[in-house]
C-alpha cells in the first residue's frame, strides 16, 4: 500500500483547518498563509490526493484507498490537534513534501 495519499491528504485538511478562523492559532505561526490561500491550497491537494490514488491504484479503486486514506489521516489529523495544535499545522508542509517526493519515486 501506498502513503503519498495519505499524506497528502493530511496536508491538504490541515490546510483547510487553517482556512477556518477558530483553528487558526492564536500565537500566528511564521509565514502563516491567509484563510483564502489556505483554502485554496487545501482544495487543490485534496484534487492531487485524489489524482495521486487513481493513477496509482485505478479508478476504482483507487477512489476507495484515497477515501481510506483521508480518513486515516484526518483521525490524525484531529488528535493531534487536540494534543499538540502548532505541531500538527507545522507537519503539514514536510508531510506534503514527503508525499510529493514519494509519488515521484
Amino acid at each position: 500500500m501506498s502513503l503519498e495519499t495519505g499524506l497528502i491528504g493530511y496536508a491538504a485538511l490541515a490546510s483547510l483547518a487553517l482556512a477556518v478562523k477558530k483553528y487558526r492559532p492564536s500565537p500566528p505561526l511564521p509565514m502563516l498563509p491567509s484563510p483564502s490561500v489556505a483554502r485554496w491550497s487545501g482544495w487543490l491537494l485534496l484534487g492531487l490526493a485524489a489524482i495521486v490514488a487513481v493513477l496509482r491504484f485505478g479508478a476504482g479503486q483507487g477512489v476507495v484507498a484515497w477515501i481510506g486514506q483521508l480518513c486515516v489521516s484526518g483521525a490524525a489529523l484531529v488528535l493531534l490537534m487536540s494534543w499538540r495544535p502548532r505541531l500538527a499545522y507545522g507537519l503539514a508542509v514536510p508531510v506534503a513534501a514527503i508525499g510529493l517526493l514519494l509519488t515521484l519515486v
